[in-house]
């Protein structure tokens, strides 16, 4: 009786710690399966890149039409978006980004930029939507 009770006390301690480890395992093992690879850095990574090449954006959307002044970049509104083609595999990735210009409020604009292998291209750079003020095509 007392070699049963022994015995029962040791399967009883082994459980506790034997569950004790797994759940600190779980924590860990959930970490690992939560964390998503490096994707915030990757974007992080092509806003950097498209930020250093402001200027450009900038050009870009003066070259559009020659009453534009001065052009605002609005980062915040920034998104990833895949494009499709009308194939199935689709158009790939692109990074669309938003802004003003000449200072006027309600006014719009968005150029789309490719990545390629994860990588921003800015000689990629098109128009997005119609340069707008008030609603209306700027003009």
């Amino acid at each position: 009786m007392k070699r049963q009770k022994t015995i029962a006390i040791a399967l009883v301690n082994l459980g506790i710690i034997g569950g004790a480890f797994f759940l600190g395992n779980q924590e860990s093992l959930n970490k690992i399966i939560t964390k998503k690879p490096d994707l915030q850095t990757v974007k992080e990574k092509q806003l950097d890149y498209l930020k250093k090449h402001q200027d450009e954006i900038k050009n870009f959307i003066k070259s559009q039409n020659p009453k534009i002044e001065s052009v605002q970049v609005d980062w915040n509104q920034t998104n990833w978006e895949e494009v499709g083609n009308g194939t199935p595999w689709g158009g790939g990735e692109v990074i669309r980004i938003f802004g003003g210009f000449n200072h006027i409020e309600d006014s719009s604009w968005s150029v789309l930029v490719d990545v390629e292998n994860g990588k921003a291209d800015i000689d990629s750079i098109m128009q997005g939507s119609p340069i707008r003020a008030g609603g209306e095509i700027f003009e």
